[in-house]
């Protein structure tokens, strides 16, 4: 009975997430087609840049009314704005759907049963966060190393007597992403008449990085009370490359403690492999018995918390 039910519960989301792909395709043919129709109107006027921001987060209306009921939906699609994605949320909680029952499915195949399906369920379900969340780190990782040359590219040009405005557009042109990008859209906010104490807070609340607050705080400091701008962003870039120097200095020395942690969460796996390889009949009575498949299942879970608490002892925050 469960197994029908389950098959159920797997079509569903397919034919779910197959509907979203199929709108998403249908909306694109319209807009391009609308955009075929209008090239020869457009010959002899400006091009009209849309600045409008599409805040659905669905396609499909009444999921993106839904996902507006739920508190959880704005932090989705501030990550996914982080990752660089140009997916939404209403389709990342399908993907997720879609893969929390690909695990049910393996735990009913694997065990037969539906207690382990549904921790292999639980399991898998948080893999497209996490990858999401993996794309948001390395953005914000490369923004951080660019940050410092950003800042450097500043100081120059309002040493050489431009603006702070004029300065912010030289980066936005200059610097390569994602530093770009984000500036851009700073510069583009403050053109438009945003507050400049704002569209700084805003940019605070894009890009996750403790040396962009040092950098906002200081030019909004420096806006309220006065003094050399150039100079205090010179010595916030220099703080920021200190950081980093600090930072590699503790990779050198975390280095044994994390190779450490590899072997210990490879090794049990690299012997599992090796002996169903080699002797295959010496470890099938793990997999064929109850007791068995309980034990490897405690014994993942314990490796698993191991590399956590091993983790959380090398990752050292400057």
């Amino acid at each position: 009975m469960f197994l029908f039910v389950s098959i159920l519960l797997f079509l569903a989301v397919v034919l779910a997430v197959g509907g979203v792909v199929l709108h998403k395709n249908a909306e694109g043919a319209r807009a391009l087609g609308e955009r075929l129709r209008g090239l020869g109107q457009r010959a002899e006027r400006r091009l009209e840049v849309n600045v409008a921001r599409d805040q659905r987060y669905s396609t499909i209306p009444l999921f993106d009314l839904l996902l507006r009921r739920i508190d959880i939906t704005q932090r989705l699609e501030l990550l996914l704005y982080q990752a660089g994605s140009t997916m939404k949320v209403g389709q990342l909680v399908l993907l997720t759907a879609a893969v929390a029952m690909g695990g049910y499915f393996v735990g009913v195949a694997v065990f037969h049963r539906v207690g382990p399906a549904m921790l292999f369920m639980l399991a898998f379900s948080p893999i497209p966060y996490v990858m999401v969340n993996f794309k948001k780190n390395q953005r914000m990782k490369a923004f951080a190393e660019e940050f410092p040359d950003a800042l450097d590219l500043l100081v120059s040009a309002l040493r050489a007597g431009l603006s702070f405005s004029a300065a912010m557009q030289i980066v936005a042109e200059e610097s390569p992403e994602p530093v770009r990008t984000e500036f851009a859209i700073t510069v583009e906010e403050q053109s438009l008449g945003l507050d400049f104490r704002e569209s700084l807070v805003n940019l605070t609340r894009r890009v996750d990085s403790i040396d962009l607050r040092f950098f906002v705080t200081a030019v909004v400091l420096q806006r309220e009370t006065g003094g050399n701008l150039a100079e205090v962003l010179e010595n916030t870039s220099k703080l920021i490359r200190d950081r980093f120097r600090i930072l590699g200095d503790i990779q050198t020395f975390t280095a044994q403690g994390r190779l450490t942690g590899l072997i210990l969460l490879g090794l049990p796996i690299g012997i599992t492999v090796f002996t169903i390889v080699i002797t295959p009949d010496y470890f099938r009575p793990m997999l064929a018995n109850d007791g068995g498949r309980i034990a490897l299942f405690i014994a993942g879970t314990m490796q698993l918390f191991g590399a956590l608490v091993i983790r959380k002892i090398v990752n050292i925050k400057v």
